[in-house]
Order: C-alpha cells, then structure tokens, then sequence
C-alpha cells in the first residue's frame, strides 16, 4: 500500500468497487443522463468513469473523473475491479485500459476498426458499419430518438420549381430558421451563386418571425418570390429566393430541394429547435451548424458522420459548394443517414437488454 492510499487520497467514492462500470467521456455526460438513469433503474449498481479535466461535476450517479491518461485510468479501473465495463463512445485510443480485465466488456456506439481487436464479449455500433461489419447494429442509445414520426412524400408542390430545374439550379432548403440565422443564410446563398446559379428556399421556424425578417431581408436585394403571394404556376426562372411564411408546405418542400441546411444549428441565437428527422425520411442530405450540438439527436448525428458538420461560416459554404459540384456525393450520405435514422428508434432499451446480458 503506498503513501497516497494510507492517506486517503486514493479512495474511491462509494458505489464504483464492485459496479457495471460505464467508461465515457465528461464532457458527454449531459447528452447520455436520461440513457444512464434508465440504465442504472435497470439493473441496479452502476457507477461512471469520466475522463476529462473537470472536477466539479453534478451527478448523483456513483462517478470518479480522471484525467485522460491511460496508465492512471487503468489503475483506477484495477482498484474499483467492476463487475462489468461498458465504454461508451470512446476512440480505440482507449482498448489498452480493457487489457487483462477479467470483468466482460462491452463497446457502445464503436467506429473503429481497431476496436475490433480490444477483446469485447459485445460491440455494437450506431448503424452499419462496414470498419466494423461483426458489430451489432443497435442505434445509439444516446439519440434520444423513441420513434419515427408517420411519415409520406408528398412532391405536388415540387412543380412550381419546373422553371429552376429546366435551367439545372440547384435547390438549397434553409429548413426552420431562427434568431441570426437569416442573414446567415443569405450570406451563404449568395457565396454560393457566384459559384453556381441556384435557388433559396427560406422558412423560418416561427411564423411570428417571418415578416421582420422578411423586411430585414429586402437589403440583400434578391428577386424574391413569397410562398403566399404565388400567383403563376412556376416559380421564375429569375427567382433567387423562395421565401416561406406558412407552416403547411414546410414538410413537403423537402422534396423539393437538392439538400437541406438544418435551422437551430446555424447560430448561438437560436432558439429553433433542430429538424434532422424530415429531411432526412425524405432523403435528402443535411448540412449542420456548429450552434446547440448539445441537442441529442444533432450530436449522434454528427458523431456518427451522417450529417455535413461545418463549425463555423467557411466550412458551411464548403459544405454547400461540395454538395453543389457533387449530387452523387450528397445522393450516397443521404442514403446512409436514412438508414441510421431508421436504426435509432428504440436504442436505448436494446443496449440496455445488451449490457444486462454480458
């Protein structure tokens, strides 16, 4: 026994000797609460190891923060000798802490082939993974996702771009704007039309915003058509912006566009709560902000790679432009998102029967 145990300072809390050990990052904590509440109802004694570099952290689940240094993580993982590991989300810089452990493990949310190799008895991943292609495909329990909203695609509207796509424009969809996203929008739209020719569809998210920003949006001076004052068949050839004031076609306008760039993402201000799940049900590749990333099912689906993530104004118009250049591109990530979204539904109760049974 060395000095530090004799003292006390290496004591560990109450509640890790002997628990289903969850090994995560810190600063994830927020996102994966209501999955480790539901778990810890579940199957009782479970306490956390988080790495980062913050101390004061408000849990009331069993917890010890440690740096993120392997050597001490894995003598702390040797003095609290769980009865099951679970690491959640980790990167495979973390499968030497599972060497010689005699407690099972499992791997959630995995996306690394070298993973692979850390001795799991169980590894599941988000959707199907092709670095992982034995891993279990079980969503991730982090979304936050219960189930899929009815859901039907409705193109009648997409006529009234007959005239854009004769002309091959493309068709960007700023879907449910909020605060200070607006002008963003209309920065990028226009970067992105001096690079090629295209069209704006523009819905803010609160109708009680739409003629404000309407009036704001006179500045930029953009031949602009409103959803509500259509009077011909097609909008025209010269249109840049379509321009949304009724909640009705939202939904369907996703049809409508070649991608889609997600409101409530854009801009710290924001208050609109984030919509991935429409376009992505209709296909349609998304673009993401860097703003709320806190929101679950935005941050699954940035860590899953199943989105466009921009942290900042350039990599949104990179984003745009790539998209722009290359339809197939966005055509093969909307498939894929597509097929993550519909592996979500569900998550958290099936990796809770999972780690229940190691």
């Amino acid at each position: 026994m060395g000095l530090l145990d004799i003292l006390g300072f290496n004591r560990l809390p109450a509640g890790l000797q002997g628990s289903s050990l969850i090994i995560m990052d810190a600063g994830q904590l927020s996102r994966a609460r209501p999955f480790l509440d539901t778990l810890r109802q579940q199957i009782g004694n479970t306490a956390l190891l988080l790495i980062g570099s913050e101390r004061d952290i408000d849990c009331d689940i069993p917890h010890l923060v440690v740096a993120d240094d392997l050597q001490v993580l894995r003598q702390r993982l040797e003095k609290i000798a769980p009865a099951r590991i679970v690491m959640l989300g980790l990167s495979a810089r973390h499968a030497p802490l599972l060497k010689d452990q005699k407690a099972p493990s499992v791997w959630i949310n995995a996306r690394e082939s070298a993973i692979a190799s850390a001795g799991c008895k169980r590894i599941t991943v988000s959707h199907a993974d092709p670095q992982l292609p034995n891993a279990e495909v079980t969503g991730d329990p982090l979304s936050g996702l219960g189930q899929l909203p009815a859901h039907g695609v409705n193109t009648d509207i997409c006529h009234r771009f007959k005239e854009q796509r004769e002309g091959s424009r493309w068709l960007a969809y700023f879907a449910g704007t909020g605060e200070s996203e607006e002008n963003m929008a209309y920065l990028l739209f226009n970067r992105a039309i001096r690079h090629k020719m295209g069209l704006m569809i523009l819905a803010p998210r609160d109708q009680a915003r739409c003629e404000p920003v309407y009036r704001e949006s006179i500045k930029f001076r953009l031949q602009t058509i409103r959803h509500r004052r259509l009077s011909t068949s097609f909008v025209p050839i010269k249109t840049r912006v379509y321009y949304v004031e009724d909640p009705q076609p939202l939904a369907d306008l996703h049809a409508c566009a070649d991608f889609v760039i997600a409101g409530g993402t854009m801009h710290a201000d924001s208050t609109a709560q984030p919509d991935l799940v429409t376009p992505m049900l209709h296909g349609k590749t998304v673009i993401v902000g860097p703003a709320h990333r806190d929101q679950p099912l935005v941050a699954s689906a940035v860590d899953a790679g199943v989105v466009l993530a921009a942290d900042d104004e350039n990599q949104l118009y990179d984003h745009m432009r790539t998209l722009i250049d290359q339809p197939e591109y966005g055509q093969k990530m909307a498939e894929q998102a597509r097929n993550w979204l519909t592996s979500q539904p569900g998550a958290a109760q099936r990796v809770i029967q999972l780690i229940s049974n190691i």
